[in-house]
């Protein structure tokens, strides 16, 4: 079973067109998949970094599987000082910012994997561990690509909560019964999706972050639009 698992199918994106059902999926890891739960797709794009890829692995039966880190364990690239900052990140929506600030080129390396997919041999699948921040921000990506409104791709990324509040509640009262109430508050926030943690990164994603940021250019984005939405 594939926890956390749903197609974007459906969700309005440019000029009154959505996006095809069965074309681009979201999930946490793949370690239990069984494989019917991957009919369908055949890319699957695991997010994690190469230590956490190792234990536990991903089963993709068949599926191509690429492996694209939205960061590497050594955050290679990074400044010794945003390295500082990203590790000793005290807040959600503070680590949202330096991901999208950081490690712009990964990101782009990930969107271009899925708009260059060969979409007539199946869909293609990205997960992260939990399915919730680094899978988040590149669904939320691929949504404003499409043309998608913020108030849907945010109500896509609150999805994930379906899963993990009752995760992140048993998780804190856990936590409670060795540590204070201020380390389970945190591990708390840590496990649920909020609004505001999108939000910062839209917020630090600036007015045009695809085109300027990640230096996609609007001819790749317009055939992906053609791949994937509704005629």
């Amino acid at each position: 079973m594939i926890s956390n698992l749903r197609d974007l199918g459906g969700i309005a994106g440019e000029g009154g067109r959505a996006v095809r059902s069965g074309m681009l999926l979201r999930s946490a890891k793949l370690s239990e998949a069984e494989p019917g739960d991957l009919a369908g797709i055949a890319a699957v794009i695991d997010l994690r970094t190469p230590k956490e890829s190792e234990a536990p692995q991903d089963k993709v039966y068949g599926a191509e599987y690429l492996s694209i880190p939205v960061f590497d364990d050594a955050l290679a690239g990074i400044s010794r000082d945003e390295q500082a900052e990203i590790e000793n990140a005290p807040e959600m929506d503070v680590q949202y910012r330096l991901l999208v600030r950081c490690f712009k080129t990964n990101l782009r390396k990930i969107l271009l994997a899925i708009m260059e997919h060969d979409y007539s041999s199946g869909a293609i699948l990205w997960h992260c561990s939990e399915g919730k921040d680094r899978t988040g921000i590149v669904a939320a990506l691929v949504l404003e690509m499409l043309g998608a409104s913020r108030e849907d791709i945010i109500e896509d990324y609150l999805k994930t909560n379906i899963v993990n509040i009752p995760k992140a509640i048993r998780m804190r009262d856990e936590v409670l019964k060795t540590e204070g109430k201020e380390v389970a508050e945190r591990v708390y926030k840590n496990i649920i999706a909020d609004e505001a943690y999108l939000s910062a990164a839209f917020d630090e994603m600036g007015s045009d972050y695809i085109r300027e940021g990640l230096g996609i250019d609007e001819s790749a984005i317009l055939r992906f639009r053609e791949k994937v939405l509704t005629e």
